[in-house]
Formats: C-alpha cells, structure tokens, sequence
C-alpha cells in the first residue's frame, strides 16, 4: 500500500475507509520491519476500521503505537491526540502529522 494514501485526508466514510486500511497496513509493515530488524516486539492494536464516533480507545492504542515505533528509530514524534474530527482543518493537519511521521519512518526502514 503507497504511502501516499496516509497523506489523503477523509472526507466521507469512503474515504475514511480507504485512509483506515492503508493506515493500518503500513503500521503493520513497520511493526513487522522493526521486529524483525531491532528484536522488538511491538503493540499491534486493531486501528481499521476507524469509528471516529468512539474515537478515544482507538486515538489512545494509535499513540501507543506511534510512541513505541518511534522510540526505537529515535523520533521525538508528535501528540496525536485529542483529534477533532469533524473540524475539516483540525483533521487534515492531523493526517498530515500522522502521514509524515509514517513516511520517516518508512523511508528510514526502506519500506517504500
């Protein structure tokens, strides 16, 4: 799945959709990447599909996630939490924090 498709930000519960499975397999890909190539064993939580109606379990594992990736290449990264999603602005600088801290972290493993 392209990296790209983080940097889309959902407009609809299509694209909300798409964003969520490309989102999620790129964790995947990283987490597997790292445990393979550091010895770790990374927290895996089920972040797809998205239900941004209840989102606080879902924003509180996707922080854990990010914190623990990014602890082991070495990345301050950023807070993710408190997401508003229905405010078109707030979501899309949200995707695009997400999205970049995703794209260096791939590109620092070669996940292209």
């Amino acid at each position: 799945m392209s990296i790209a498709a983080l940097f889309n930000v959902p407009e609809d519960q299509r694209t909300l959709n798409t964003w969520g499975f490309a989102h999620m397999a790129n964790h995947r890909d990283i987490i597997r990447a790292l445990n393979t190539d550091y010895g770790t064993n990374l927290s895996e939580f089920i972040l797809d599909p998205v239900d941004f109606e209840n989102s606080g379990d879902w924003e509180r594992q996707h922080q854990v996630m990010h914190h623990e990736m990014n602890a082991v290449v070495g990345l301050s990264g950023f807070d993710l939490l408190g997401l508003d999603w229905k405010n078109e602005n707030r979501r899309a600088a949200w995707v695009l924090l997400n999205a970049t801290e995703h794209r260096t972290i791939s590109d620092f493993l070669r996940l292209g």
